[in-house]
């Protein structure tokens, strides 16, 4: 009854035997909807063990940046040998670097950090430069921006993933900016200022 839903570019390895439950997080992300059963279920990425009985928790592993674990429901601790390092519970995010620790987050962050499960990107306050990044994970069409100032806007809104012309579109009305596409390419410059 256990699921596991995989974002774009990810891959994990499973192993479900009548002992265990196991499953290893390789790259991208994934959201685990654990069902209870007498075996437990444990994530492993980059040498950590995530464990629980029942949850519903997402993973992210995206090239250098560290490990982001978002609890949506239930709990989920995060293991060492023959001990719990950290229990988080609903609604409860933690980056595992040296320094994590556990933040509580309010509901809508978590319902916008899990949207890509609907097919959806949602923004708020990301720069144009990390919207377009994003974008690039779920389509082979790529936004180029050429202004700098531009690429530090802020951004925020809610998005079909597998629409980067669109989502240009709407940046290129909402800065007064020009749009060109070529091919797969999508180029956003600043409209110049008529003197």
């Amino acid at each position: 009854g256990s699921t596991v839903l995989l974002n774009t570019a990810s891959s994990i390895r499973v192993q479900d035997d009548a002992e265990a439950r196991r499953v290893t997080l390789l790259e991208g992300e994934a959201y685990f909807s654990v069902a209870r059963d007498p075996r437990p279920f444990t994530v492993e990425v980059d040498g950590r063990r995530l464990r629980t009985t029942q949850a519903g928790f997402r993973v992210r592993k995206l090239g250098g940046s560290p490990v982001d674990v978002l609890v949506d429901r239930g709990r989920v601790d995060l293991a060492a040998p023959n001990r719990v390092d950290v229990a988080l519970g609903a609604n409860t995010r933690l980056l595992l670097s040296a320094a994590g620790q556990p933040q509580l987050i309010t509901p809508e962050i978590v319902t916008r950090e899990l949207s890509w499960r609907e097919g959806k990107l949602a923004f708020e306050g990301e720069t144009l430069k990390q919207a377009a990044e994003t974008f690039a994970r779920y389509s082979d069409i790529r936004i180029h921006i050429r202004d700098p100032q531009l690429a530090r806007e802020p951004v925020t809104g809610l998005f079909a993933a597998n629409d980067p012309v669109g989502f240009s579109r709407a940046i290129a009305r909402v800065f007064d900016a020009k749009l060109e596409q070529r091919g797969d390419d999508v180029i956003l410059t600043r409209t110049a200022a008529v003197q």
